[in-house]
């Protein structure tokens, strides 16, 4: 594992971003594209995440996650650590430098808290992570210091500021927090198999890492959308009224397999909206506003509000809830417009 998802240590972690290459496949290139996005744009059932969270964990106590990342298979992940030796080392001196670093323990990440945002709330989070102020991150912002976070309607890549409108849609995020600062991934669903990585053999499991991003303790994160974001946003929303937080039941096949993963099924939370129907109606304000829309009936966005807490003497974020505003019976008005002009009628004429 590596020292900006995995370590302890954090003094030579690149800050920043970095874009996540997709193996090759064996078969036509279109035709692979074509069922990894349906793959990924597949719903994630609170089954599902237990059964992804335990593969995960299985990779990341495997020598595969460490030849993924020696393989470069997140550009500028290893040279950004190591910029002097990774362009020259070989596949087995890229894993040594990653093994001789102090890693965050693998019983850390299977003991980690499991959330499940449902459908509702992925909307929302994507909509209200866009407006969440630009603030320094605090370590105890976050639903947990080290998580998996599943999205059960999977978020397109173009939430993520630095994805390509190509991308799959993201179905999970993975953080902790380090030394320095959050660090989080971005995973999309994936055929299970052995790939080629830049020429190396890596068997991947159903998650593929697809970004990372960094934000150290002593700086804000920017504004807008990608995975630190979402999950302040998320963290935030989880302590509003308009939410609710409950553990969904788990069949017990499903918790067989967590027991042999080693994971725990009670750390699994899901989070809901009260009124799921809200959120269809900021995501759908969301948009219009990019597109500069406002319909005669349309709904008024909610937005973040620094809120004083003389307590622990800080401003922390709340959300203020959006509302409908206008005539919804009526249509949109379109930007352009036919205007008829009729001849005077029969009666008038002869009036006149």
């Amino acid at each position: 594992m590596t020292q900006r998802h995995s370590i302890t240590r954090t003094k030579r972690m690149k800050r920043g971003r970095s874009g996540a290459t997709r193996p090759d496949s064996s078969g036509g290139a279109a035709g692979f594209r074509a069922r990894l996005h349906a793959q990924a744009a597949q719903n994630v059932t609170p089954a599902d995440a237990i059964r992804l969270k335990a593969a995960l964990t299985g990779w990341f106590g495997s020598e595969q996650w460490l030849r993924y990342l020696a393989a470069d298979g997140l550009p500028e992940y290893g040279p950004g650590v190591w910029p002097e030796q990774w362009p020259s080392a070989s596949l087995e001196e890229r894993m040594a430098l990653f093994t001789a670093d102090e890693l965050i323990p693998l019983e850390s990440w299977q003991n980690a808290d499991t959330i499940y945002a449902d459908a509702a709330m992925c909307d929302m989070v994507t909509a209200a992570a866009q407006t969440f102020p630009q603030q320094c991150v605090r370590r105890d912002e976050f639903l947990a210091p080290i998580g998996f976070l599943f999205f059960a309607k999977p978020v397109p890549a173009a939430a993520f500021a630095s994805s390509r409108p190509d991308q799959p849609s993201v179905s999970a995020i993975t953080w902790a927090c380090v030394d320095d600062g959050v660090n989080a991934f971005t995973w999309i669903r994936y055929p299970s198999g052995t790939y080629d990585v830049n020429g190396v053999t890596v068997q991947l499991t159903g998650l593929f890492p697809h970004l990372a991003y960094f934000v150290p303790w002593d700086a804000p994160a920017e504004a807008g959308t990608h995975s630190v974001s979402i999950l302040r946003a998320l963290s935030a929303l989880a302590e509003q009224p308009l939410t609710r937080e409950d553990s969904p039941k788990i069949h017990q096949s499903v918790r067989a397999i967590a027991r042999n993963a080693k994971i725990r099924p009670e750390s699994f939370r899901r989070i809901a909206l009260r009124r799921p129907e809200t959120a269809a109606h900021e995501l759908a304000a969301v948009r219009a506003a990019a597109d500069g829309r406002t319909p005669a009936g349309h709904w008024v966005r909610g937005h973040w509000r620094n809120q004083y807490y003389a307590s622990v003497d800080e401003h922390r974020p709340i959300w203020i809830e959006g509302f409908p505003r206008g005539d919804f019976t009526q249509p949109s008005p379109s930007g352009d417009k036919l205007l008829i002009a009729h001849g005077e009628r029969e009666g008038s004429a002869a009036q006149a």
